[in-house]
Protein backbone atom coordinates (compact mmCIF):
# COMPACT_ATOMS: atom_id res chain seq x y z
CA UNK A 1 0.00 0.00 0.00
CA UNK A 2 2.66 2.15 0.68
CA UNK A 3 4.12 1.48 -3.29
CA UNK A 4 1.06 2.29 -4.49
CA UNK A 5 0.31 5.77 -2.45
CA UNK A 6 4.01 7.14 -4.05
CA UNK A 7 2.83 6.27 -7.15
CA UNK A 8 -0.69 8.12 -6.89
CA UNK A 9 1.33 10.68 -4.87
CA UNK A 10 3.53 11.29 -8.09
CA UNK A 11 0.71 11.29 -10.38
CA UNK A 12 -1.25 14.24 -8.41
CA UNK A 13 2.64 16.40 -8.71
CA UNK A 14 2.93 15.53 -12.29
CA UNK A 15 -0.37 14.47 -14.20
CA UNK A 16 0.97 15.37 -17.30
CA UNK A 17 3.30 12.30 -16.86
CA UNK A 18 0.40 9.76 -15.70
CA UNK A 19 0.61 7.39 -18.32
CA UNK A 20 4.21 7.40 -18.07
CA UNK A 21 4.28 6.80 -14.71
CA UNK A 22 1.58 4.40 -14.70
CA UNK A 23 4.10 2.60 -17.28
CA UNK A 24 7.48 2.70 -15.42
CA UNK A 25 6.63 2.44 -11.88
CA UNK A 26 5.23 -0.61 -10.20
CA UNK A 27 3.45 -1.12 -6.87
CA UNK A 28 4.14 -5.17 -7.04
CA UNK A 29 5.86 -6.98 -4.88
CA UNK A 30 9.62 -6.67 -5.48
CA UNK A 31 10.84 -5.17 -1.95
CA UNK A 32 11.65 -8.70 -0.42
CA UNK A 33 14.10 -11.23 -2.34
CA UNK A 34 12.58 -14.35 -0.39
CA UNK A 35 9.25 -14.71 0.02
CA UNK A 36 9.72 -17.71 2.19
CA UNK A 37 12.07 -15.01 4.63
CA UNK A 38 8.57 -12.80 5.03
CA UNK A 39 6.45 -16.11 6.07
CA UNK A 40 9.37 -16.90 8.39
CA UNK A 41 9.72 -13.50 10.50
CA UNK A 42 6.03 -13.06 10.76
CA UNK A 43 5.96 -17.02 12.22
CA UNK A 44 8.77 -15.85 14.76
CA UNK A 45 6.93 -13.27 15.92
CA UNK A 46 3.77 -15.02 16.37
CA UNK A 47 6.06 -17.17 18.42
CA UNK A 48 6.94 -14.35 20.85
CA UNK A 49 3.12 -13.87 21.35
CA UNK A 50 2.38 -17.59 22.22
CA UNK A 51 3.28 -17.35 25.61
CA UNK A 52 0.19 -14.23 26.11
CA UNK A 53 -2.19 -16.45 24.71
CA UNK A 54 -1.52 -19.56 26.87
CA UNK A 55 -1.44 -17.22 29.97
CA UNK A 56 -5.15 -16.13 28.48
CA UNK A 57 -6.39 -19.90 28.11
CA UNK A 58 -4.64 -20.93 31.54
CA UNK A 59 -6.60 -17.70 32.78
CA UNK A 60 -10.01 -19.52 31.24
CA UNK A 61 -8.99 -22.75 32.72
CA UNK A 62 -8.72 -21.47 36.02
CA UNK A 63 -11.83 -18.75 36.68
CA UNK A 64 -13.49 -22.53 34.99
CA UNK A 65 -12.19 -24.67 37.92
CA UNK A 66 -11.75 -22.34 40.64
CA UNK A 67 -14.56 -22.62 43.31
CA UNK A 68 -17.31 -20.14 42.92
CA UNK A 69 -17.17 -18.69 46.56
CA UNK A 70 -14.80 -16.71 48.96
CA UNK A 71 -11.48 -18.70 50.06
CA UNK A 72 -8.22 -17.25 51.50
CA UNK A 73 -5.51 -16.79 49.39
CA UNK A 74 -3.66 -15.86 52.32
CA UNK A 75 -3.32 -18.58 54.76
CA UNK A 76 -0.75 -17.95 57.69
CA UNK A 77 0.49 -21.52 59.01
CA UNK A 78 2.93 -22.59 62.76
CA UNK A 79 5.75 -24.79 62.30
CA UNK A 80 4.68 -26.24 58.93
CA UNK A 81 7.43 -27.66 56.99
CA UNK A 82 6.56 -24.87 54.50
CA UNK A 83 7.72 -22.72 56.83
CA UNK A 84 11.21 -24.06 56.99
CA UNK A 85 11.56 -22.96 53.16
CA UNK A 86 10.01 -19.91 53.23
CA UNK A 87 9.64 -17.64 56.39
CA UNK A 88 8.74 -13.68 57.11
CA UNK A 89 11.39 -11.99 58.15
CA UNK A 90 10.97 -11.11 61.75
CA UNK A 91 9.75 -7.82 62.39
CA UNK A 92 8.70 -5.91 65.42
CA UNK A 93 5.22 -7.67 66.40
CA UNK A 94 5.47 -10.64 63.97
CA UNK A 95 6.22 -14.10 65.59
CA UNK A 96 9.82 -15.75 64.13
CA UNK A 97 7.25 -19.33 64.06
CA UNK A 98 4.51 -18.04 61.49
CA UNK A 99 4.96 -18.65 58.05
CA UNK A 100 2.17 -17.11 55.85
CA UNK A 101 1.66 -18.98 52.61
CA UNK A 102 -0.13 -17.53 49.23
CA UNK A 103 -2.19 -19.88 46.97
CA UNK A 104 -4.68 -19.19 44.22
CA UNK A 105 -8.28 -19.81 45.67
CA UNK A 106 -11.88 -20.15 45.23
CA UNK A 107 -13.56 -16.11 44.47
CA UNK A 108 -17.00 -15.24 44.83
CA UNK A 109 -19.19 -14.90 41.41
CA UNK A 110 -18.64 -11.19 40.96
CA UNK A 111 -15.15 -11.28 41.25
CA UNK A 112 -15.26 -13.85 38.45
CA UNK A 113 -17.18 -11.96 35.98
CA UNK A 114 -15.04 -8.69 37.01
CA UNK A 115 -12.03 -10.88 35.85
CA UNK A 116 -13.51 -12.33 32.84
CA UNK A 117 -14.80 -8.57 31.53
CA UNK A 118 -12.35 -6.28 32.62
CA UNK A 119 -9.08 -8.09 32.43
CA UNK A 120 -9.42 -11.69 30.32
CA UNK A 121 -11.61 -9.77 27.29
CA UNK A 122 -9.20 -6.96 27.31
CA UNK A 123 -5.96 -9.08 27.58
CA UNK A 124 -7.25 -11.15 24.79
CA UNK A 125 -8.02 -8.17 22.67
CA UNK A 126 -4.79 -6.38 22.90
CA UNK A 127 -2.78 -9.48 22.07
CA UNK A 128 -5.16 -9.85 18.81
CA UNK A 129 -4.46 -6.06 18.40
CA UNK A 130 -0.94 -6.32 18.56
CA UNK A 131 -0.87 -9.47 16.39
CA UNK A 132 -2.34 -8.01 13.78
CA UNK A 133 -0.34 -4.55 13.80
CA UNK A 134 2.93 -6.80 14.05
CA UNK A 135 1.97 -8.93 10.46
CA UNK A 136 0.86 -5.64 9.10
CA UNK A 137 4.30 -3.90 9.93
CA UNK A 138 6.35 -6.99 8.90
CA UNK A 139 4.38 -7.23 5.70
CA UNK A 140 4.70 -3.82 4.85
CA UNK A 141 8.83 -3.91 5.28
CA UNK A 142 10.72 -4.11 2.17
CA UNK A 143 14.14 -5.07 2.49
CA UNK A 144 15.71 -8.39 4.12
CA UNK A 145 17.64 -6.13 6.73
CA UNK A 146 14.67 -4.51 8.06
CA UNK A 147 12.64 -7.42 8.01
CA UNK A 148 15.12 -9.32 10.31
CA UNK A 149 15.47 -6.19 12.53
CA UNK A 150 11.86 -5.45 12.46
CA UNK A 151 11.19 -9.30 13.95
CA UNK A 152 13.59 -8.90 16.66
CA UNK A 153 12.68 -5.28 17.50
CA UNK A 154 8.69 -6.58 17.62
CA UNK A 155 9.79 -8.99 20.17
CA UNK A 156 11.50 -6.87 22.26
CA UNK A 157 8.60 -4.51 22.44
CA UNK A 158 6.22 -7.46 23.80
CA UNK A 159 8.34 -7.53 26.83
CA UNK A 160 7.78 -3.75 27.69
CA UNK A 161 4.68 -5.06 29.96
CA UNK A 162 6.96 -7.37 32.19
CA UNK A 163 9.80 -4.54 32.28
CA UNK A 164 7.53 -1.99 33.51
CA UNK A 165 6.25 -4.36 36.14
CA UNK A 166 9.28 -5.42 36.99
CA UNK A 167 10.43 -1.87 37.82
CA UNK A 168 7.58 -0.37 38.88
CA UNK A 169 6.01 -3.58 41.45
CA UNK A 170 6.13 -3.44 44.96
CA UNK A 171 8.99 -5.73 46.63
CA UNK A 172 5.56 -7.09 48.50
CA UNK A 173 3.48 -8.01 45.37
CA UNK A 174 6.32 -9.18 43.58
CA UNK A 175 7.25 -11.78 46.91
CA UNK A 176 3.55 -12.49 46.81
CA UNK A 177 3.79 -12.86 43.46
CA UNK A 178 6.81 -15.03 43.40
CA UNK A 179 5.31 -17.72 46.06
CA UNK A 180 2.19 -17.76 45.18
CA UNK A 181 1.17 -21.80 44.37
CA UNK A 182 -0.85 -22.65 41.64
CA UNK A 183 -4.38 -23.99 41.92
CA UNK A 184 -4.79 -27.90 42.07
CA UNK A 185 -6.56 -29.72 39.94
CA UNK A 186 -5.99 -33.25 41.59
CA UNK A 187 -4.72 -34.75 44.69
CA UNK A 188 -1.17 -35.43 44.18
CA UNK A 189 -1.02 -37.84 47.14
CA UNK A 190 -3.40 -39.84 45.76
CA UNK A 191 -1.09 -40.15 42.57
CA UNK A 192 2.19 -40.81 44.88
CA UNK A 193 0.20 -43.59 46.69
CA UNK A 194 0.09 -45.74 43.55
CA UNK A 195 2.33 -49.15 43.74
CA UNK A 196 4.79 -49.35 41.20
CA UNK A 197 3.22 -51.77 39.35
CA UNK A 198 0.28 -49.29 39.05
CA UNK A 199 2.87 -47.25 38.12
CA UNK A 200 4.57 -49.15 35.75
CA UNK A 201 0.98 -50.27 33.87
CA UNK A 202 0.28 -46.94 33.56
CA UNK A 203 2.95 -46.04 31.71
CA UNK A 204 3.01 -48.80 29.36
CA UNK A 205 -1.05 -48.12 28.88
CA UNK A 206 -0.28 -44.91 27.70
CA UNK A 207 3.03 -45.32 25.16
CA UNK A 208 0.87 -48.61 23.22
CA UNK A 209 0.89 -46.38 20.42
CA UNK A 210 -0.34 -47.91 17.01
CA UNK A 211 -0.14 -45.73 13.30
CA UNK A 212 -3.75 -45.03 13.83
CA UNK A 213 -3.32 -43.71 17.33
CA UNK A 214 -3.94 -39.98 17.42
CA UNK A 215 -1.49 -39.81 20.31
CA UNK A 216 1.48 -40.91 18.14
CA UNK A 217 1.10 -37.86 15.94
CA UNK A 218 0.27 -35.54 18.48
CA UNK A 219 3.91 -36.60 20.07
CA UNK A 220 5.54 -36.42 15.95
CA UNK A 221 3.49 -33.13 15.39
CA UNK A 222 3.02 -30.92 17.99
CA UNK A 223 -0.26 -29.58 18.70
CA UNK A 224 0.87 -25.93 19.63
CA UNK A 225 2.99 -25.52 16.67
CA UNK A 226 -0.10 -26.87 14.42
CA UNK A 227 -2.10 -23.96 16.12
CA UNK A 228 1.26 -21.51 15.68
CA UNK A 229 1.16 -22.14 12.02
CA UNK A 230 -2.66 -21.70 11.70
CA UNK A 231 -2.35 -18.04 13.59
CA UNK A 232 0.32 -16.87 11.36
CA UNK A 233 -1.89 -18.17 8.20
CA UNK A 234 -5.06 -16.60 9.26
CA UNK A 235 -3.20 -13.28 10.04
CA UNK A 236 -1.32 -13.21 6.39
CA UNK A 237 -4.44 -14.09 4.60
CA UNK A 238 -6.02 -11.59 6.50
CA UNK A 239 -3.59 -8.62 5.75
CA UNK A 240 -3.57 -9.70 1.89
CA UNK A 241 -7.61 -9.95 1.89
CA UNK A 242 -7.68 -6.41 2.85
CA UNK A 243 -4.65 -4.85 1.42
CA UNK A 244 -4.76 -6.54 -2.03
CA UNK A 245 -6.52 -7.32 -5.21
CA UNK A 246 -6.65 -9.73 -7.91
CA UNK A 247 -4.87 -8.62 -11.16
CA UNK A 248 -5.91 -9.99 -14.75
CA UNK A 249 -2.65 -11.70 -15.06
CA UNK A 250 -3.81 -13.96 -12.00
CA UNK A 251 -1.68 -12.02 -9.16
CA UNK A 252 -2.04 -9.58 -6.36
CA UNK A 253 -1.83 -6.43 -6.49
CA UNK A 254 -1.84 -3.35 -3.67
CA UNK A 255 -5.69 -1.90 -3.54
CA UNK A 256 -6.12 1.60 -3.97
CA UNK A 257 -5.11 3.98 -1.84
CA UNK A 258 -7.02 7.07 -1.16
CA UNK A 259 -5.78 10.69 0.82
CA UNK A 260 -6.77 10.53 4.24
CA UNK A 261 -9.64 12.37 5.04
CA UNK A 262 -7.67 13.57 8.34
CA UNK A 263 -4.03 14.48 9.82
CA UNK A 264 -5.60 12.80 13.31
CA UNK A 265 -6.72 9.19 14.01
CA UNK A 266 -9.15 8.98 16.63
CA UNK A 267 -8.34 6.17 19.62
CA UNK A 268 -11.62 4.31 18.16
CA UNK A 269 -9.73 3.64 14.77
CA UNK A 270 -7.37 1.84 17.23
CA UNK A 271 -9.55 -0.34 18.92
CA UNK A 272 -11.50 -1.23 16.14
CA UNK A 273 -8.66 -1.15 13.20
CA UNK A 274 -8.53 -4.98 12.44
CA UNK A 275 -12.09 -5.18 12.02
CA UNK A 276 -12.21 -4.31 7.98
Amino acid sequence: STRVFVRDSLKIILPEKAAEIDAQIDPGEYGVESYYLRMTCCFIFVLGLWPDLIGSSDMVYLLYHAPTKAMPWMIYEKGSAQSDKKSISPQKGVDTEECVRFQVNGMPLQWKIFNFFMILLPKIYIWFLTADIGIVFLLETSSIEEMIINAVALNFILGIDETLCSALMSPMVKYMLENMEDYALFDAAEQSADSEKEAFQRHVKDTTWSLRSPELYAQLVPPRLVVMFLITSFFICKYYTENCASSPDGGLVSTAVHMPKSSQMSFLSFLFGPFP
